[in-house]
């Protein structure tokens, strides 16, 4: 019995070290910069560029010369054999006539690119990835605020409800039914609480964190008006999209690979210079010599791979032209749901202000007899409602504006620094 009392004794002393972890006050500048570093995605899409760049230096690469030695006897009179034969030393090189080297150099170094600019994407998507999970917390955080604000008159009403009741001057009813709201309240207050728990964990998890890891935010929802301009903001996407570059440099690597398909009908020499020993029965003579060895291309003229190449170079140029009209539309999606959201962010503001002061009036005309108990009511899921669809518009403002910088390409990769969390 002494064991398990110390057991649960010790288990109760570790658990403020397990659960009871200071949360960490994290902005959204440096979730960013903690997903920069340590996001699955982008690390192998950084694998993936050095990948790229070691298949473009491999690409570069001479290939490697030849060297061959032929003999005819080992040694001399060996076991009476003949001291006549001939031998010879040949170095042999593959050499590049038509740039052919050149051409894979500059697909491999064009693909290489194109990974760089898929880095580029994959952090543009991360980013908004990261930004709208902290926004989606920031909204818990303040539902939760909101839910806690409304408990608050509720357990007013109740308070009054109860006054009265014991005054004799309402039915026990109404006292029933507001207990029931208080009741409604408080789970609303736990139902919010939860979701900024499964919040806290989709954000650690962009982070490469634990999803208990505590986190506790320091940016609050501020409303800053944007000046959208729809010209500029297309021109800049067509400009800068990662993905828009990562095609024309997909694009100059097919182009590439086209010209060497037709530089490949003629293949390379290969240019051997020979040295050989003749050794007679009375004497030995040294002959030096040139040899070039190049294919006649007579039955293969390497058609097919040149068509092959030129049909995926119009392939991918067609793609790239129906590709930039698809960030056209992608980015008048996204001005059209900025617009929006600025405004209903602007509207319900003012929504707000005009619920505070119903939430006051009608506290005060139920205290004084002037409203009826269904009518406070009303009052009151009015302004929760309102609240919560302000704290709403604001968390819709900055997730349409992420999206609006994700399709326009505005959002630019941070800093390197030390202390990462």
């Amino acid at each position: 019995m002494g064991q398990i009392v110390v057991t649960i004794l010790g288990v109760l002393l570790f658990m403020p070290l397990a659960f009871g972890q200071e949360p960490e006050r994290v902005s959204l500048e440096e979730a960013l910069q903690i997903a920069w570093q340590r996001n699955p995605r982008l690390l192998q899409a950084r694998q993936e560029v050095e990948a790229a760049r070691g298949r473009w230096v491999q690409d570069r690469a001479l290939p490697n010369p030849e060297f061959e030695i032929e003999t005819t006897e080992l040694s001399k009179g060996v076991h009476g054999g003949s001291t006549v034969g001939e031998d010879s030393i040949a170095l042999s090189q593959e050499v590049d006539v038509l740039g052919k080297f050149w051409l894979r150099g500059k697909a491999g170094k064009a693909d290489y690119q194109a990974t760089q600019h898929l880095l580029q994407r994959v952090w543009s998507e991360v980013a908004f990835e990261v930004t709208q999970a902290y926004n989606n917390l920031l909204l818990s955080t303040q539902r939760v605020g909101v839910a806690r604000e409304v408990l608050t008159l509720t357990r007013g009403l109740l308070d009054q409800v109860q006054l009265r009741y014991n005054a004799g001057e309402v039915l026990r009813n109404e006292l029933l039914r507001a207990q029931i709201e208080a009741a409604k309240a408080e789970n609303a207050v736990l139902e919010a609480e939860k979701h900024v728990t499964l919040d806290t964990a989709a954000l650690n998890i962009p982070l490469a964190r634990d999803a208990q890891h505590p986190v506790t935010l320091e940016d609050q929802f501020t409303y800053e008006p944007r000046d959208i301009d729809p010209d500029q903001l297309l021109a800049q996407a067509l400009q800068q999209r990662p993905d828009l570059k990562a095609r024309e440099a997909a694009i100059r690597a097919q182009r590439n690979r086209w010209r060497l398909a037709i530089s490949d009908i003629l293949d390379n020499p290969t240019v051997s210079a020979i040295g050989t020993r003749e050794t007679g029965a009375e004497q030995q003579e040294h002959v030096f010599g040139l040899a070039i060895r190049w294919p006649i291309p007579f039955w293969n003229q390497n058609r097919g791979a040149i068509r092959e190449a030129k049909a995926e170079l119009t392939k991918r140029e067609v793609e790239y032209e129906a590709f930039k009209r698809e960030v056209g539309r992608d980015v008048v999606s996204a001005i059209a749901e900025a617009k929006l959201a600025q405004r209903q962010v602007t509207t319900w503001k003012t929504g707000v202000e005009q619920a505070n002061d119903l939430a006051r009036l009608a506290s005060q005309q139920y205290r004084e007899g002037d409203i009826n108990f269904i009518t406070y009511l009303e009052h009151l899921a009015t302004v929760r409602e309102t609240k919560v669809a302000y704290v709403d518009a604001l968390a819709t403002y900055r997730t349409q504006l992420a999206r609006l910088n994700q399709a326009v390409a505005s959002t630019l990769m941070p800093e390197r620094k030390e202390d990462v969390r």
